[in-house]
């Protein structure tokens, strides 16, 4: 493994313990209520939450009484520096992690039991964006470049880094900085960044700003499809010690899910309150895609991926849950 391949390895694998999200949240409660299989050991649930499109299915789950009628009482807070280490720590009983470093996790041996799936990538929802006058025509053309990301070791990175390999161009060769989303356009527009991957919500407010263009839709290759995005886990004592709240919280999730897959308009509605947009705005912005029912078996995406990028030892381990059934 040459130095540069190494450096890059290193720093994906410090993002479970470094972290790179920002956050922002908004403390929600609900009344408890009888659950429905079993007395939940642990009513009171804070749930780590990011004010971005991906925690739709929680807050619609909240305002749904979904949570409510399993006799739970779930108030989302806002993560810090590293989710991962949030939910490890017991800042947060479960909380919003990107299934990288979920797996990333879990193949360092930190014991961890998802919970349930968030959604999953959708054409046309994150665009790599240069400026209108950049030499930058396309997706082969960002090897080399410095490019700004929400965080290291995302959807982002990952999925340039894939399609690069596969067209055998040195993707070790780009240099990621992780940047704040609303300060990637301005930072491309006066040449601090060559590149920017931008998603929604604030996309839409580029797209119709002006500058910048899209070399890349980072959804569009057949095996980046539906990409899974983030997921809700649990430490393994907190599953073992609370089994009725576990199962509660996945039976709420679960509806959330179905809920949101067929009411996307009420997706759409929750939005403006956890995230800063307009109802407007959210009207017009691509969602991600929310499943109707969670199936980790698309956990097996990211891995394949994760072995052909070399990122940890060996094989890239996948829980129980998502192995082939």
């Amino acid at each position: 493994m040459n130095k540069r391949h190494h450096a890059f390895r290193s720093r994906v694998l410090a993002y479970v313990t470094a972290g790179a999200f920002s956050a922002l949240g908004a403390a929600m409660t609900v009344s408890p209520a009888t659950a429905q299989a079993g007395k939940v050991e642990k009513p009171d649930i804070t749930f780590g939450v990011f004010p971005i499109n991906n925690y739709g299915v929680v807050y619609l789950s909240i305002q749904q009484g979904f949570f409510q009628e399993e006799g739970l009482n779930v108030a989302p807070r806002m993560m810090g520096g590293n989710p991962v280490a949030g939910i490890i720590g017991g800042d947060f009983d479960t909380g919003g992690v990107t299934w990288t470093a979920f797996l990333l996790a879990i193949n360092r041996g930190v014991p961890l039991v998802p919970l349930s799936e968030s959604d999953r990538g959708a054409l046309g929802q994150g665009l790599f964006m240069v400026k209108n006058e950049s030499p930058i025509k396309d997706v082969s053309d960002l090897v080399g470049k410095k490019i700004g990301v929400p965080t290291v070791g995302g959807a982002c990175d990952l999925i340039l880094n894939d399609v690069l390999l596969k067209k055998g161009l040195d993707y070790k060769s780009i240099g990621y900085a992780v940047v704040g989303v609303p300060d990637m356009a301005p930072i491309v527009l006066r040449g601090g960044l060559d590149a920017a991957c931008i998603p929604e919500p604030m996309l839409s407010k580029v797209q119709a700003q002006g500058g910048l263009r899209s070399v890349f839709d980072m959804f569009s290759q057949p095996e980046h499809e539906r990409f899974p995005l983030i997921g809700f886990p649990v430490t393994q004592k907190f599953a073992e010690t609370n089994p009725n709240t576990v199962a509660a919280l996945k039976r709420a999730l679960a509806k959330g899910l179905k809920f949101a897959h067929h009411n996307p308009d009420k997706l759409r509605a929750i939005y403006p309150t956890f995230v800063p947009i307009t109802q407007e705005e959210a009207r017009k912005i691509v969602i991600s895609y929310t499943p109707e029912v969670g199936d980790f078996t698309q956990l097996k995406k990211i891995a394949d991926m994760m072995d052909r990028l070399q990122m940890v030892p060996g094989k890239t381990k996948l829980p129980d849950v998502a192995l082939p059934r």
